[in-house]
């Protein structure tokens, strides 16, 4: 399997109306590591959707942001004003076996949800991805947020599993949905 490119090759921004106000839909840049941070962090905090409490700290996720963009490895952001209202990515999984394998990672704000800023992005990721030497986008998904499993087989992602009582949080039980599309 080859590797990942140094470059982004997708660096066309994709605008669209919200609201009588375009969202720019485009590769993550480095001085996003700040704003990227905190809507990360304000996702983790809500404790219903991601596999975090908070985001890590600011020279993680700019380690994280930086290797990325260094690596070519998609990732995406919704910018509202020059804030990151939502992110996508697909990781590539570099373990041993799993190398033809992307890992997604995806969230939006609160207040911008149900507004198709997560299909935008979702749609971007997955063309980034095609173009790469990555034959299956993963991702897990709690049961309970049925609008995200909605969203992830409307752009083709299929059931691969269910891992019962997969997460407990707040004293609350949710099933973990395991979903996979193959982009090969």
């Amino acid at each position: 399997m080859e590797s990942w490119p140094t470059r982004l090759t997708y660096a066309a921004v994709v605008s669209y109306k919200l609201d009588a106000t375009a969202i720019p839909i485009r590769p993550i840049r480095e001085t996003d590591a700040l704003s990227f941070r905190a809507a990360l962090d304000a996702v983790c905090r809500e404790r219903r959707y991601l596999a975090r409490a908070e985001a890590p700290p600011i020279e993680k996720v700019r380690a994280f942001v930086e290797g990325n963009i260094r690596a070519g490895i998609p990732q995406f952001v919704a910018e509202d004003g020059g804030a990151v209202v939502g992110w996508c990515d697909a990781i590539p999984d570099a373990r041993f076996g799993h190398t033809h394998v992307a890992v997604l990672g995806m969230g939006v704000l609160a207040a911008y949800r149900g507004r198709k800023i997560g299909f935008h992005l979702l749609e971007a990721v997955i063309a980034a991805t095609r173009r790469r030497q990555i034959e299956k986008i993963e991702l897990v998904v709690r049961a309970s947020n049925q609008p995200a499993l909605a969203l992830y087989r409307k752009v083709g992602f299929q059931t691969e599993g269910t891992k019962q009582r997969g997460i407990l949080v707040d004293g609350q039980y949710d099933d973990l949905v395991l979903m996979g599309l193959f982009l090969r």
